[in-house]
């Protein structure tokens, strides 16, 4: 959340959170600036219930749906749900973020990485895990997953915006990460900290997130 929010302000603006879920995003955003306009959608009701962004303001579905009176939005996200999008799915959000920015809007999108060492490892355990029937725990059963690589996300982004800036998420690694919880907590820590984004921290990412703005 911090890396999301970093060097934003979003005082008196119009934020749209797709595939906004229980809300945290929401949480954070007006817990800083009580002003903000934020609207969510989410393909499931559930979650969406559960959120505490106010009902006019929620919507079940998806983005490109958007039912809401605002259409001009001056920051959207997309937080941990384009790991279940397809090419033609992802291509479909992005045009319609595209199209609902103002002037000099952000975007912010968060992908899978598809060269993380915690993936492989999670690829890897899932055959013997599933002799214990522990394979949910891993990994999400039975629904495709479509990690990306860094050049394949900033190159998606990039086609509808400016070229994105990258930044690497979540330095934990499987089964480091469930066996030994606080020690994996502050290595990742250690390894966040370090400055730039060299080729052994993008194997140590789990995620990535891109930050853009609208081609002007």
């Amino acid at each position: 959340m911090q890396k999301t929010l970093q060097g934003l302000d979003l005082s008196d603006k119009d934020v749209l959170d797709i595939g906004s879920g229980t809300g945290d995003l929401y949480d954070e955003v007006i817990s800083r600036w009580p002003t903000t306009r934020f609207f969510a959608t989410d393909i499931s009701g559930g979650m969406l219930a559960q959120s505490r962004v106010p009902n006019d303001h929620k919507f079940v579905g998806h983005g490109y749906d958007n039912h809401f009176s605002t259409k001009k939005f001056d920051l959207i996200t997309m937080l941990g749900v384009t790991t279940y999008m397809d090419d033609e799915e992802l291509e479909k959000n992005l045009a319609f973020i595209a199209k609902s920015l103002k002037p000099n809007g952000q975007v912010i999108v968060s992908f899978t990485n598809s060269h993380a060492l915690d993936l492989w490892m999670r690829n890897l355990a899932k055959p013997f895990l599933a002799l214990t029937g522990k394979k949910n725990k891993v990994m999400t059963s039975g629904v495709p997953i479509y990690p990306r690589s860094a050049a394949i996300a900033k190159g998606a982004v990039g086609r509808y915006f400016n070229s994105p800036e990258l930044h690497l998420l979540n330095q934990t690694v499987f089964p480091f990460s469930r066996v030994l919880p606080k020690p994996a907590i502050v290595i990742a820590k250690w390894i966040d900290s370090v400055p730039g984004n060299s080729a052994w921290k993008r194997w140590l990412s789990s995620d990535l997130l891109l930050k853009s703005s609208m081609i002007t």
